[in-house]
């Protein structure tokens, strides 16, 4: 691994570590790579739980991403958003691959998108991601000069009211991508489910919500007036995994997380997901990755 991978470990009240970021404290941050002559980025291997909006815009190449245990993959011209409270990870780079990352702290994001009435869109709802297509060479230049004139003004020196300059110049962005042809992901939206699919989804919106405290089929069958027998069997028809399957990676994936890219002790981590000790906490991870916490936390 090179020495400066891109910085996916979020923290809005500094910049990220190595490597050079245009950023406004507790707001947000971008980056690019768009100067460089071999432009390949090296990722962090690890989940990271995000608290920001994050945006990903490839120009060149493509990256494949996992979001909340989904495989998604953007490539040339498209622009990936994930909403805050998403765990997220980055599985392989494309070589030549050309980007834009950035992040902006939730309660921002959220304040810019109720002003615009487009609350909707980080609601409480299985709407991790979104996906974007560029299409149009005027729509790419577009945003690219939008992005470069961001850029410029985070580059700034502090001046009266700067941090409303920078929030207006994110509302337009995200009007923008909000506004581009809608090719996004249509597992998530604008899919007509069939029952079967509704449910499975129902469940996972759910799970969302409560693993961290929940982790029975039971609770969320008795949440979703079904049968646990006749919730497990749509869990595991429509996805082709069990519904504790589905529960045990969503602990370990936010477990993974936190170990990673939080100051949380392994303590803090096994009571922040509800185990009764943090030695069953412990045997639950090393089951699940391989590795003791305190092994994985220092990868």
């Amino acid at each position: 691994m090179a020495n400066n991978p891109v910085p996916l470990t979020l923290n809005l009240s500094s910049p990220p570590p190595n490597v050079k970021v245009n950023w406004m404290k507790n707001r947000c941050w971008i980056l690019d790579n768009l100067d460089q002559k071999v432009p390949r980025p090296d990722i962090d291997p690890f989940p990271v739980k995000t608290e920001a909006m994050m945006a990903c815009w490839i120009l060149q190449g493509g990256l494949d991403f996992t979001i909340n245990l989904e495989k998604v993959s953007i490539r040339n011209n498209q622009m990936l958003v994930i909403m805050p409270g998403c765990v997220f990870q980055i599985a392989s780079g494309v070589e030549n691959t050309k980007f834009i990352l950035m992040a902006i702290d939730a309660d921002v994001a959220n304040d810019m998108l109720r002003k615009l009435g487009l609350y909707m869109a980080l609601a409480d709802r299985y709407y991790h991601y979104l996906i974007r297509e560029i299409n149009t060479d005027a729509a790419v230049q577009s945003n690219l000069e939008l992005y470069k004139f961001l850029k410029k003004e985070l580059l700034e020196p502090d001046y009266p009211n700067k941090t409303e300059v920078i929030n207006r110049l994110f509302e337009i962005w995200i009007i923008k991508i909000l506004a581009l042809e809608k090719t996004q992901n249509t597992s998530l939206l604008g899919k007509s489910l069939t029952r079967k699919e509704q449910i499975f989804r129902d469940f996972l919106i759910l799970l969302d919500k409560d693993f961290r405290r929940e982790r029975s089929i039971s609770y969320y069958a008795d949440r979703m007036c079904l049968t646990p027998k006749y919730l497990s069997t749509i869990i595991r028809e429509v996805s082709g995994k069990h519904g504790m399957q589905w529960i045990d990676e969503y602990v370990a994936l936010e477990a993974k997380a936190l170990l990673h890219s939080s100051e949380m002790s392994v303590k803090q981590i096994s009571d922040a997901l509800n185990f009764p000790s943090q030695s069953m906490f412990g045997r639950f991870f090393r089951k699940m990755t391989g590795y003791s916490p305190k092994q994985y936390k220092m990868l």
